[in-house]
């Protein structure tokens, strides 16, 4: 390496790269923290019970609802950030296409259990477009990526062990006080044509 090294980022311009890390790993947590519902709720789900009666669908569908809505503030929360360093774009497109994918996918999941809730048969609830596995592919595959590209800008941040720890105990307090909650969800699903 030269002196003038180009590629190196310190001082001030280090700090607003930290700080911008910051603020994705809070976005990440706060996508954790919005999946932990519906992850219990699918846990405790059960199959064989729901082909019998259609109402066993009643709390996934809630849970899938409000992970819908919580992925939906997840886009607002990350298009409503302030600065994004430059050697940062491609990291925060990339996660800006893994939360975009993440959106459809649970938009998708919350209206098909909404179908089968309402007692809809699974071909004549599904919408033209790609299927429920597509989207949740195509959703992980976005995720890698944006991994991916974090990867190359943490390893250009050349952080210490101390300075992650530090990054993940802000985005964990900052999840901790987060007052952000789903709206209520009627058991009833929405008319399915009236959903974006």
């Amino acid at each position: 390496m030269g002196l003038f090294d180009r590629n190196k980022i310190q001082g001030d311009e280090l700090l607003t790269y930290i700080d911008y890390v910051g603020d994705e790993w809070t976005l990440r947590a706060f996508q954790e923290k919005g999946a932990e519902v519906y992850t219990t709720a699918a846990a405790q789900f059960d199959p064989t019970a729901a082909a019998k009666n259609p109402a066993a669908y009643e709390n996934i569908y809630i849970a899938a609802n409000q992970l819908a809505q919580s992925a939906a503030e997840l886009l607002r929360r990350k298009d409503a950030l302030k600065s994004v360093p430059d050697k940062a774009t491609s990291n925060y497109f990339a996660w800006h296409a893994a939360y975009s994918d993440y959106l459809a996918w649970a938009n998708a999941q919350a209206d098909y259990l909404g179908s089968k809730l309402a007692g809809i048969k699974a071909e004549e609830g599904a919408s033209e477009g790609p299927s429920l596995k597509d989207l949740q592919s195509k959703s992980e595959e976005s995720r890698a990526a944006a991994e991916a590209e974090e990867q190359k800008l943490l390893k250009k941040l050349k952080l210490t062990p101390a300075d992650i720890d530090q990054l993940r105990d802000r985005a964990s307090n900052s999840i901790a006080q987060d007052k952000w909650k789903a709206r209520p969800v009627n058991f009833k699903p929405k008319d399915q044509s009236k959903r974006r």
